[in-house]
């Protein structure tokens, strides 16, 4: 006769069993933090406009600066992607500072190259159009499933599409 014995568990941190690097801790709280996760906050280290037409990487070169940050460097500011050190679910978002007097731009997420295309119909685009010449904001975001070493980059969509360098961020973390 098996009985169902219940227990608990206390713990505040948890390390790798090779490094003894913390993996997760949990305050007296309860709230849990995991200061390894893969997580970056990109910016674009210019005070100026710039432009990128169809396919070109918009130049997110910065992740030590103000609020910038790239939590396990996988973040490359010489490629401007973002490199999955694990498989996994990772979530994305973009906000482009646009349109410096014209009417349209367009960007895009970028996986290993190309476009990324959610299901077989559907593709992921961020763009806005206006008249006149009022600046506005561009934003997106993006769930991705990715393997070891995949890629995210941020790409023009068009023929020229413009963005301010310090107004513009792309971050993103693994989920899961």
């Amino acid at each position: 006769d098996w009985s169902i014995m219940a227990s608990i568990l206390k713990v505040n941190t948890i390390q790798d069993a090779t490094n003894s690097n913390t993996a997760l801790s949990i305050d007296s709280s309860g709230r849990i933090t995991e200061p390894n996760r893969p997580a970056f906050q990109a910016c674009i280290n210019s005070n100026a406009w710039g432009t990128v037409g169809e396919g070109a990487v918009v130049p997110f070169n910065d992740v030590s600066n103000n609020n910038c940050f790239d939590t396990g460097s996988n973040f490359n500011t010489s490629s401007y992607r973002f490199v999955a050190p694990v498989a996994g679910k990772y979530l994305f978002n973009v906000i482009l500072y646009s349109f410096n007097s014209d009417s349209g731009n367009a960007f895009a997420f970028y996986k290993n190259g190309s476009l990324l295309v959610p299901s077989p119909s559907g593709q992921i685009q961020i763009l806005d159009g206006q008249t006149g010449s009022i600046d506005a904001t561009i934003t997106g975001s993006v769930n991705a499933d990715l393997s070891a070493s995949d890629y995210i980059d941020i790409r023009g969509v068009g023929t020229s599409s413009d963005y301010y360098g310090i107004l513009s961020h792309f971050g993103g973390h693994l989920i899961g």
